[in-house]
This record gives structure tokens, C-alpha cells and sequence, in this order.
């Protein structure tokens, strides 16, 4: 039966409404699923109970035993250590869009925004900007921290010029090694 890929956690995580175990590691499946967006909830929601290393949307496993064997015993050394590491973390993404002209006034202008956000995380990133925002970012921030960090970015109110969003808790997509990245991981 194929089976849908959603993240590796440690087995016996609370909010994982279906693994397949390896050891001291599981990785979280279900049917297969045609909606991105779906996935995204399914991972996100993980993420409050533990450490989550997702896995691309839309990447399927034959059977049971394939995940086993394939995906988490060849690796399990290096999903050990990112489970650790990112222990008490998560990702959350801020979007800027400024209301006022002016490049250098507005790289000035986040770095003064976001020092708040900047010093409750452990590592920040640069994202792609998109039609939605002048500016992304994704900090990675303990899970403890996650209200402050939604109510600093709340009060960046339009009369400073910006507009603020963010989007979270995220599994911390952006702070996992891309080269150890595989066709059965992010």
C-alpha cells in the first residue's frame, strides 16, 4: 500500500496520528494526499509535540517496510542529531511589505523591525521575496518564545511604514542541511 511521507519524529510522539517505527525513530504517514496545503498542516501541527524533520510534499514510500529500510535505518544517525538539535524549536517566517519607497531606507529600516524577533532566535535566514512581501525571513525560535514573537511582529503597525505578517510554527525547513538532502527527505 503506498503510503504518503509526511516527517520524521521520535517514535511515541503525542501528536502523530500514524508512524511506522524504526528503533527510537518513526516517520509519519498516512494516504496519499493531492493538496500541499494539507501536508503543511499535517507537519506544522506536529511541531508543538516535538521535533519534526519534514519531508517533501508529495513524496511516497511502497510499503511499510520501505520506509523502514530505505528512509529512516540508512539515515538514522543524522535524523538523530536534527531531532536533538532542533528540540524546543521551531520556524517562523516574517513578511515585510513596505509602504514607503526607498531601498536603503528600507534595509536600514528591517534590520531596526526585526532586532526584537532577531533576538529570541537561535538562527535567522534570508527567504526569497515574493508578490506578498518586499521581504521574508525565517528565524528559528523556542517554542516558548512564539507569542512574543507574534506580538512583537503585530505591533509593527502600518504607521511605520510596513506591514507585518508572520506564519507559524513551522517545521524548520529552512535550517536543515540541503547536502544531506535526499529524494526521501526535505
Amino acid at each position: 500500500m503506498t503510503l504518503q511521507l509526511y516527517g520524521v519524529v521520535r517514535a511515541g510522539h503525542p501528536r502523530a496520528p500514524r508512524t511506522v517505527g524504526w528503533g527510537d525513530l518513526a516517520m509519519v504517514v498516512g494516504d496519499p494526499e493531492p493538496d500541499p496545503a494539507v501536508h503543511l498542516a499535517m507537519v506544522s501541527a506536529l511541531v508543538e509535540g516535538g521535533p519534526v524533520l519534514p519531508v517533501r510534499f508529495g513524496t511516497v514510500a511502497e510499503d511499510e517496510d520501505t520506509v523502514r529500510t530505505e528512509v529512516l535505518a540508512p539515515a538514522a544517525d543524522t535524523y538523530r542529531a536534527d531531532l536533538d538539535r532542533l528540540d524546543g524549536l521551531a520556524e517562523v517566517h516574517v513578511c515585510l511589505r513596505f509602504t514607503e519607497p526607498g531601498s536603503a531606507w528600507r534595509a536600514a529600516r528591517s534590520d531596526v523591525l526585526l532586532a526584537q524577533v532577531a533576538e529570541r532566535a537561535r538562527d535567522s535566514v534570508a527567504l526569497p521575496a515574493g508578490e506578498s512581501a518586499d521581504e521574508r525571513w525565517a528565524f528559528l525560535v523556542g517554542l516558548g518564545d512564539l507569542l512574543v514573537v507574534r506580538d512583537t511582529v503585530a505591533a509593527l503597525a502600518p504607521g511605520n511604514g510596513v506591514q507585518a505578517d508572520w506564519l507559524g510554527p513551522l517545521p524548520a525547513y529552512s535550517f536543515l542541511d540541503r547536502r544531506t538532502c535526499s529524494r526521501w527527505s526535505w
